[in-house]
């Protein structure tokens, strides 16, 4: 009888050994779990603040391009290069601008066959600049201009000297265009470069009858 109760006695002995041990070792592992978790917390609280506190860097490479203001400015006669600036402001996505002369131009006043009609006087007085009626001063804010009008005396009439001599369009390169009955717009692209030789005039095109590829293919053409 003492044998088998001593052999319970070990037995129970025995399972409370193993018991306890497990127990201290459970907590051992949470203690340690515990301290893991505190440590990722604390390490995660610590990125945290160091990422808020640190500037922020701009890559000028791959910041944002300030896009270009594009401005159509032009003066119509008899409304083809109205036209033609309709067209290009629509392919180019610009702001227009029409040339609006204090004194409209009448039928007559265009007649080129007659030397005393008002736009053959004009244009033999070098000092004429026949005043314009709508104020054009936000033009000087843009960037690129298209500059049209139509060819008169084979060279551009003298309203556009007004306009360039009224606003300052210096900061902006500037393409010519113009309409006309067969005359080239070489000339007057040389003649307004040599009188204002502060406009980055640098190209022009006629566009009699332009469609939208050839506005298209002329714009292109720049790049």
């Amino acid at each position: 009888m003492k044998k088998y109760l001593s052999i319970i006695l070990g037995i129970i002995l025995t399972a409370c050994l193993v018991a306890c041990g497990s127990s201290d070792k459970e907590s051992v592992d949470d203690k340690k779990e515990d301290v893991i978790g505190n440590q990722e917390v604390s390490d995660t609280e610590e990125q945290g603040t160091s990422t808020e506190n640190q500037p922020i860097e701009i890559d000028a490479n791959s910041g944002q391009e300030i896009e270009e203001r594009v401005a159509v400015v032009y003066f119509s006669g008899t409304g083809n290069t109205r036209e033609a600036a309709n067209l290009l402001a629509k392919e180019t996505n610009a702001d227009i601008f029409e040339i609006i002369p204090e004194d409209i131009y009448t039928e007559d006043d265009l007649n080129y066959n007659d030397d005393n009609c008002r736009a053959n006087q004009e244009m033999n007085d070098d000092s004429a600049r026949p005043a314009i009626s709508n104020d054009l001063s936000a033009v000087s804010e843009y960037d690129v201009i298209y500059l049209g009008y139509p060819i008169w005396w084979g060279t551009a009439p003298r309203i556009i000297q007004t306009f360039i001599e009224s606003y300052d369009i210096s900061g902006a390169t500037v393409y010519m265009f113009c309409t006309s009955g067969g005359s080239g717009i070489e000339n007057s692209i040389s003649d307004l470069q040599q009188l204002y030789t502060n406009v980055n005039i640098v190209d022009g095109k006629r566009l009699n009858d332009a469609t939208e590829p050839d506005i298209r293919g002329w714009i292109e053409s720049f790049n």
